[in-house]
């Protein structure tokens, strides 16, 4: 019998008006799973409380996982979503605890959905049996009256990270009773402990262990990712212990078709292609409307409210009741209860479509989804794999259409099925020994519990770090050991995103209201809830009275407009002050004091539907600063770099600095280690300061963690490593894998960033 998808996706094939416009179409097969019984050793409670969920045996990775952790290794299972990643650790740990009636375990989540979604997947083992395992969580919304619960009865207690760093280290006496029993940390989605993030992860780590080791626990770490290059590298870096990797995949799965698709042409002469929210919307359409559950990604929480408010209204039936079809947006900003009204409605099938940022990319249980629909093609291969991975649970069959933005690395990717295809995932890179990073938890280290002379921190000797603590004045050693000698409180100084936690609270005062609606961060609100700003809200609008930035928040009204707003940004970086000043033989290097300033300047208004520009407006909000640190090259004339600058065709001048810019930081991280996301370029034909071209590579950390010396370091190997990646890059006239696609008729863009950096590179002396 077929099944519903099958029939769409055989209308897709037969359709011209679709086919025409697929760039690619690949089917994979469907894999049949590899089981393994339940160990005979396994406890008759949580065989009991399994099979009334339906379980009555594991997959061969679930199988490993047990034995590996039994054995008492460090871990990390590297599966698809959905492929029982939950149940691989929650055995093991259900069995220890149930065993031991006094020992505890801590699972760390990135986000607080992630946190919820896994106390609702516990509770599902331990209530259907009555299990004596009491599973608390303990983050930023659990009320006061339960805390002091979860110190000293819960026996798994979930949390996060940042909960970790704040609330829970630095109050470690309050805590004994749980560190003296700490087993097990499980660590999930732990690819995205990458980058700043990661480093400060990893030092997290080194001081939960350093405590727990001071009650008299030695904890054993189960960590889980998505699909990246080097899961076991990435896994010792943040644990500092050696760990097995277990990524043979016994879960079974349906067949699975990946569609890239390229929208039509709207004017072929300007080669204008139609927007990919109106056509993701139409593709979505047509598999809820057959009766399958869809999820879609968009790029923005603009787009997201826009495709899930368009898909609404095209199945609005009074009569109905909307085709009983309920879709609904989802996305960061909304409130707790909101999130979790969603999620629980995907997972009972009230809810039929969602559409989301990235916010559902991670492994939220959200049901079983059978089509993916992805408006603009995810610039990492893993976001691609997880976003397409949230359809296809089971052995049914799933499809997820990646439909291609009007970006030149999109339009790329939808005619190159080769390189999509054939990309492996991409490394994940942490520096734990980053000097600013690692100063600055020995300090949150400190402050939690002295260091004896000799004692070390994550391998690091920590002597001359903490004699420069004490020539600061947060640092006493008397004793033979280093005390904490400052007021402050440490942790609340250190940021382990490097983003502020403050949020915008946006405000109902429709009729007198006074009704919290949902959150956003600064930067953010200053680009979507300025004065006269349409904010969008699960298919309600609303338009901004009144943004109070020193007050943290936003009143708005509910509005009926015809046209929704999208902010302008200018963004402007300066040297402050310029404290190296250095030529090399690749030529004169500066280190510098630097402030980024994005100023949100005016605004679009653009009508619902047909997105034409129907104007604009002015908005006069103050600008968003970071003083950070800023690697600058500049080309001083008579240098090698402006040498061989001189030799670009001047048409051609302005694109290769910005090419060639762009393509150094893409492989500058491979050297710093550190992710993309990290570091920052901003080039300059002619810069304003200098009247010299110049690059500029800054840290987007506020204040800097040294990512700005280290690249300066690392410049040459850097520059070489460019000039080797574009000159050896297969494709003809660029690729994103080495300057960029070019898109232009006349070309001559990557034969002339190669000249550019190779003669660069030969001058230099470094080829």
């Amino acid at each position: 019998m077929t099944s519903p998808l099958e029939g769409i996706l055989e209308g897709l094939k037969r359709d011209p008006s679709f086919a025409s416009n697929v760039g690619a179409w690949k089917r994979l097969p469907a894999k049949e799973g590899s089981y393994a019984p339940f160990p005979e050793e396994l406890d008759e409670r949580i065989v009991t409380a399994l099979g009334k969920q339906g379980i009555d045996q594991l997959y061969s990775h679930q199988r490993l996982a047990w034995e590996k952790i039994r054995a008492g290794e460090h871990c990390v299972v590297v599966t698809p979503t959905a492929s029982g990643k939950t149940l691989a650790y929650n055995l093991p740990v259900m069995q220890r605890l149930l065993a031991e009636p006094d020992a505890r375990a801590l699972y760390l989540f990135p986000t607080k959905a992630l946190s919820q979604d896994q106390q609702s997947a516990l509770n599902d083992i331990v209530l259907s049996d009555d299990l004596p395992v009491k599973i608390t969580t303990y983050d930023g919304d659990t009320p006061k009256s339960l805390r002091v619960s979860a110190r000293e009865s819960g026996r798994i207690v979930i949390s996060n990270p940042d909960m970790l760093h704040s609330g829970i280290l630095p109050n470690h006496p309050k805590w004994i009773k749980f560190l003296s029993n700490l087993r097990f940390v499980v660590i999930d989605e732990v690819h995205t402990y990458r980058g700043i993030f990661g480093s400060h992860m990893a030092n997290l780590m080194r001081r939960l262990v350093r405590i727990a080791g001071f009650y008299g626990s030695k904890i054993q770490f189960i960590c889980c990712s998505a699909t990246i290059k080097n899961p076991g590298e990435l896994a010792e870096k943040i644990i500092g212990e050696p760990v097995s990797v277990i990524e043979e995949n016994g879960a079974p799965s349906g067949a699975k078709n990946l569609i890239l698709y390229n929208p039509p042409l709207v004017d072929a002469v300007q080669g204008i292609r139609r927007g990919v929210v109106l056509e993701s919307r139409d593709i979505a359409l047509r598999f809820l409307r057959g009766g399958v559950k869809t999820i879609v990604f968009g790029r923005s929480r603009i787009r997201v409210e826009l495709i899930a408010d368009y898909i609404n209204k095209a199945l609005a039936n009074h009569f109905n009741e909307n085709h009983r079809t309920r879709v609904e947006a989802y996305r960061g900003g909304y409130l707790p209860g909101e999130r979790r009204q969603i999620e629980r409605g995907l997972r009972d099938g009230s809810i039929k479509g969602v559409v989301s940022t990235n916010a559902l990319e991670l492994g939220i249980d959200i049901g079983g989804l059978d089509a993916a629909v992805l408006a603009g093609i995810p610039a990492s291969v893993s976001s691609a794999l997880q976003q397409s991975g949230r359809a296809g649970r089971g052995a049914s069959e799933s499809v997820a259409v990646l439909i291609a933005s009007a970006s030149p690395t999109d339009q790329y990717l939808v005619g190159h099925e080769d390189y999509f295809f054939g990309r492996s995932p991409e490394a994940a890179s942490v520096n734990p020994e980053n000097l600013y990073i690692l100063l600055d938890h020995l300090k949150c280290a400190l402050f939690e519990l002295p260091f004896s002379e000799g004692e070390g921190f994550g391998g690091n000797d920590t002597e001359p770090l903490l004699s420069y603590l004490e020539e600061e004045g947060v640092a006493r050693h008397t004793g033979a050991k280093w005390f904490w000698a400052d007021r402050g409180y440490p942790a609340e100084g250190v940021s382990l995103r490097s983003a502020s936690s403050e949020n915008v609270v946006i405000i109902n005062t429709t009729g007198g209201k006074n009704e919290v609606i949902g959150e956003m961060d600064l930067p953010s609100a200053k680009e979507l809830l300025f004065p006269k700003a349409v904010y969008l809200h699960r298919g309600r609008q609303f338009q901004s009275l009144r943004l109070d930035v020193e007050n943290r928040r936003c009143d708005v009204q509910e509005s009926s407009l015809n046209y929704y707003t999208d902010s302008i940004v200018k963004s402007d970086i300066k040297p402050l002050e310029i404290d190296l000043e250095e030529s090399f033989p690749w030529g004169c290097a500066l280190l510098a004091d630097v402030l980024v300033r994005n100023q949100v300047a005016k605004y679009k208004k653009l009508k619902f539907a047909t997105h034409e520009n129907i104007g604009y407006g002015d908005i006069s909000l103050p600008e968003e600063e970071m003083h950070t640190r800023s690697f600058i090259l500049r080309f001083d004339e008579g240098g090698v770099p402006a040498r061989q600058f001189s030799e670009v065709e001047a048409a051609l001048a302005e694109e290769v600095i910005a090419r060639s810019a762009s393509l150094l930081l893409s492989v500058a991280p491979l050297f710093l280690l550190c992710d993309h996301s990290d570091i920052g370029v901003s080039e300059r034909l002619r810069d304003p300061h200098f009247a010299l071209p110049a690059i500029y590579f800054y840290d987007k950390a506020p204040g800097g963690i040294g990512l700005a010396e280290s690249m300066m370091k690392a410049f040459p190997a850097i520059l070489k490593a460019g000039a080797e990646r574009v000159s050896s890059c297969s494709c003809e006239s660029g690729c994103p894998s080495c300057c960029g696609p070019d898109l232009s008729i006349d070309g001559g863009r990557k034969e002339a960033v190669v000249r550019f950096l190779n003669g660069w590179v030969r001058a230099s002396g470094l080829g």
